[in-house]
């Protein structure tokens, strides 16, 4: 197991040596050169010094402008103040319990999340409104000629001078807390160190070759681990070039590959279900990956099928790198690739940097072959949910953390995933908890009883769906139901069948 000890200041000077001039972070809005991010990171640590924000520190803050997420959230890791991310999609519910829950130092919001979510100052002792400087934004426009000056967050902070960074941060302190799915009134929030979080960027760069050099096209939602972990993170680690030009889609995958081409990627970070889709609707003689500069895809956040995995490498000349991970593990913990002996497709490879045993439901290691659950050990485990120990002794076993996934290593030495003993359903690579569903189902009036389970989708691999029963006299159809969790639900979590039951 590795003993790379990583030090903050150390990463951050790092990535501040590289030329000015080099892309650091490619947007559909704008870029980010590394000398902007040296500037920008020291502008807000002043700020941070001026309104009294130090290490340890909780900040909370959610926005849909993408350039300015990046920048902040790793001006906080550097200060070695606590990053609590929380989906801008959210709901009121979950994202009030989530403030509730931390009791941050202060929270920055949009101001249309403000409304949407009713967050006021009795939440927390501090809100900040973000008014992103998008150049056409009406709200930007709207509150610049209403204050007539240039106060407004983030702008206050461009006038401000570059402040250094603190030398020593310790690594068992949180750099980020990422709120996994849970239901709506206890919220799991991950805690992750300093520590775990760098030493398993140092396993990827390891396992996906990274460098300098490198440049990284990962579009997952950066309030998600591998969006973030796997994008701004892991590209300031490895001093390499993220991007970030738009949002995927079927219709964007022709954009894609021309990214890919264009920009000479090496990396392309992707889950099950955009594998599907590309694999689906890329047409064309010009679909093979395998020219100058292209390393790896990179498979991440939920179960990627055998026949898939197969067909699309077959089709793109390509190799997928099958991690598995959890938002527990920063990102992941096994790999399938690149190398030989642990590409075999079906499986999810070997542990890197960490231990993986299968046990029993005492515990007990079992040999190979035998079905059981999958434990891990190592640097890369979070150092527990916060303010929840009943949580923690639960997924905890001394040092080995329970994942929950029923797995049996082979005689090859390779891992497979064979279900689940949780109930989370992973749709599209993200884990949604049918108990948050069912809750807002509950709280309907014409509901007397709701579950929520999973059904299998071979494009999203699982989707979410729901069996109710009505109050007596009560009547319902299911586009009512499903209004009324767009309500109360991201998207993602919105059930797309509804089973009426005696």
């Amino acid at each position: 197991m590795q003993s790379y000890n990583p030090n903050t200041y150390d990463i951050f000077r790092l990535a501040f040596e590289q030329k000015s001039n080099k892309p650091f972070a490619v947007f559909a809005e704008r870029s980010i050169t590394y000398g902007e991010l040296r500037k920008k990171i020291g502008q807000y640590t002043s700020y941070f010094h001026n309104e009294g924000i130090k290490k340890g520190d909780r900040i909370v803050f959610s926005s849909t402008y993408e350039p300015f997420v990046c920048l902040f959230s790793l001006s906080l890791i550097a200060n070695g103040i606590t990053v609590v991310f929380i989906d801008p999609d959210g709901g009121s519910k979950r994202s009030n319990a989530i403030i509730d829950h931390c009791r941050p130092h202060t929270v920055f919001l949009e101001e249309e999340l403000k409304r949407k979510w009713h967050i006021t100052h009795a939440a927390s002792r501090n809100i900040v409104t973000i008014v992103p400087n998008t150049g056409n934004s009406v709200l930007y426009k709207l509150l610049r000629k209403k204050e007539d000056r240039n106060d407004s967050f983030p702008a206050c902070v461009e006038a401000l001078p570059e402040s250094v960074l603190p030398r020593e941060i310790d690594p068992e302190s949180d750099a980020f807390i990422m709120f996994t799915s849970g239901t709506t009134s206890a919220p799991k929030g991950v805690r992750m160190s300093h520590r775990a979080l760098f030493s398993h960027m140092q396993s990827l760069a390891n396992v996906y070759e990274l460098g300098s050099e490198s440049k990284l096209f990962n579009n997952l939602m950066l309030s998600h681990t591998d969006g973030m972990s796997q994008g701004p993170v892991l590209a300031l680690f490895t001093t390499a070039t993220l991007y970030r030009p738009f949002l995927f889609s079927i219709q964007r995958i022709e954009d894609a590959f021309d990214l890919i081409y264009q920009r000479q990627i090496t990396h392309w970070v992707i889950v099950p279900t955009m594998i599907a889709l590309i694999y689906q609707f890329k047409q064309g003689d010009d679909d093979k990956l395998d020219r100058k500069g292209f390393k790896y895809v990179i498979s991440c956040g939920g179960m990627l099928d055998a026949k898939l995995w197969q067909d699309f490498e077959d089709k793109f000349q390509t190799m997928i790198i099958n991690g598995y991970g959890l938002t527990e593990t920063v990102a992941g913990g096994l790999f399938a690739g690149p190398d030989e002996a642990s590409h075999i497709i079906g499986t999810i490879g070997i542990p890197v940097d960490c231990e993986a045993i299968i046990t029993d439901d005492n515990g007990k290691e079992l040999p190979p072959g035998e079905h059981g659950e999958l434990w891990l050990r190592g640097p890369l485990l979070m150092s527990g949910y916060l303010n929840a120990p009943e949580a923690n002794q639960e997924v905890f076993s001394g040092d080995w953390l329970k994942t929950g996934d029923i797995s049996y290593k082979g005689e090859d030495g390779c891992f497979r995933i064979v279900g689940r003993k949780k109930s989370v359903i992973i749709s599209g690579g993200v884990n949604i908890s049918p108990e948050e569903v069912t809750e807002v189902l509950n709280a309907h009036p014409a509901v007397l009883e709701a579950v929520t389970f999973a059904i299998d989708d071979h494009i999203w691999g699982e989707k979410v769906a729901c069996a109710i029963c009505l109050k007596q006299d009560a009547s319902l159809l299911e586009e009512e139901i499903i209004d009324y969790c767009r309500q109360h639900l991201e998207h993602r979590k919105i059930p797309s069948k509804v089973y009426f039951m005696d």
